[in-house]
Parts: C-alpha cells; structure tokens; sequence
C-alpha cells in the first residue's frame, strides 16, 4: 500500500522524525525501514543510532510516529495517480490481496477514503500477523486465502523488507522504485523492475 498505491513514504519519513524530535538520531535513511511496522522501524532506527530505550517508550514512539502519518495521510490522500484505474483493471482479470505492514485503522482509511475495498479478495494489515516484512507471513497468508500457489503469485513493493519477504513467500517480486532504488531492490531480490504501475498491465502481469 504505502509507497505503492500511496505516495506516502515522505509522510512516514517526517512522521519518524518528528516522533523522534527529542533525540540525537544523526543516522537515518527511511528507505532501511520502509515496510516495517511502526514499532520494528522505530527500534531499527534507535538501534542504528546506538540509542537503548525500554519497549515502553519505543511503544509510545512507535505510536507517535503511526498517529503523526495517519493524520497526515488522511488529510492529503496522496494516491498515486493512475492506481485506481491499474487496480480496476487488474481486478477484473485475477484475485487482488492488499497485503500491508500498516495499522488497521491505515488501511481501512485509505480503503474506505479511494472506495477500494470491493477490488480485493483479500485485505490484511499488521495486526493480522505475528511477524511482518521481511518475515513472509503476511504474504504467505494472502496467498492462502486467495486460494494460489506461491509460484503462481506476483508482489509488487518498493522496499526492501517488502522484496525480502515477498521472496522468502515463494512468491514472484516485482520491485518499483518509489522508496528504495533499483538497484537496492534488484540486490533484495526482485525479479522484474517497473517504473509505475501502469507498466503491470503492459507485461501482462499476473495474467
């Protein structure tokens, strides 16, 4: 979803660093923590910076960070453009699953906002796993429900963890370049590259 359908990775990035505002964190690049949840990110960051804090506090920072994008993301709805129109299409030739390291409350807005959830046989947010990217899980799940085998599938993500765990699914990766480059996508593991979305109807994705 975020850096996919949602422009969102420069909110996420501010929403990081406002949270963290009180602290020294002169090391930090959001493209190492996009597709994390919140609470992984944040103590990735901290770590990073050689920075201890009790699960408590990373909580509360964690929980800053996701109130900070939320707010943002609702108020400006950055789709992407042309998405709408991607997914509609692609809806009607095969079986969707919105597979996000995002809350709840993130994906139900951005679902109920754009009048999306009717395009997905599956939803699933972080909430609905254990472990999120690069741990398998949330995209081994959506694949089960959607009733497919691993090789039959395809992820689209434009991070890192999201390549990582797309791949360690059994899952084909497809990388686009809106967080992480390329190449850093390439080097995770993707096994195609696009430039926008567009490009899935071109190739015939998932078709």
């Amino acid at each position: 979803m975020d850096g996919v359908l949602l422009n969102s990775s420069p909110i996420h990035a501010a929403a990081y660093l406002e949270a963290l505002a009180g602290l020294s964190i002169p090391d930090f690049r959001y493209s190492r923590v996009a597709g994390m949840r919140s609470w992984d990110g944040m103590r990735a960051i901290l770590k990073q910076n050689n920075i201890q804090l009790p699960d408590e506090q990373i909580a509360a920072l964690a929980e800053a960070k996701s109130r900070i994008a939320l707010t943002r993301i609702a108020a400006e709805n950055p789709i992407v453009p042309g998405a709408i129109a991607v997914l509609s299409t692609l809806a009607g030739r095969v079986r969707l699953a919105l597979a996000s390291s995002g809350s709840e409350a993130a994906v139900n807005s951005f679902l109920h906002r754009n009048e999306l959830r009717s395009l997905f046989q599956c939803v699933l947010h972080s909430g609905d796993v254990r472990r999120t990217k690069p741990s398998p899980e949330i995209f081994a799940l959506a694949i089960e429900r959607l009733g497919l085998n691993p090789e039959d599938s395809l992820v689209v993500e434009d991070a890192v963890a999201g390549i990582q765990a797309a791949k360690a699914a059994g899952a084909m990766a497809c990388g686009i370049p809106s967080t992480c480059g390329a190449a850093e996508l390439v080097r995770a593991g993707a096994d195609l590259i696009i430039d926008e979305l567009e490009d899935l109807l071109e190739i015939g994705a998932a078709e």
